[in-house]
């Protein structure tokens, strides 16, 4: 039986905050990019996707309390 690992929701809170501050600020960084014209509409749209689909799996997965 694997051992009990403390569960602490202050940490778990911070670690999402954390995912949530660095998640926004990339995706501000790629639209002002993008407002710039360095990169094109399409490839800021990916952008976002990808940092809003990797943002989300890391919440799942810090959110989920040990048993």
């Amino acid at each position: 039986m694997p051992a009990k690992v403390p569960f602490n929701p202050e940490k778990i809170r911070n670690q999402k905050r954390t995912i949530g501050v660095i998640a926004i600020a990339l995706l501000l960084l790629f639209t002002v990019i993008a407002f710039l014209g360095w990169i094109s509409f399409i490839v800021w749209v990916l952008a976002d996707l990808v940092v809003a689909a990797v943002a989300n799996l890391l919440l799942r997965r810090v959110g989920r309390s040990p048993i």
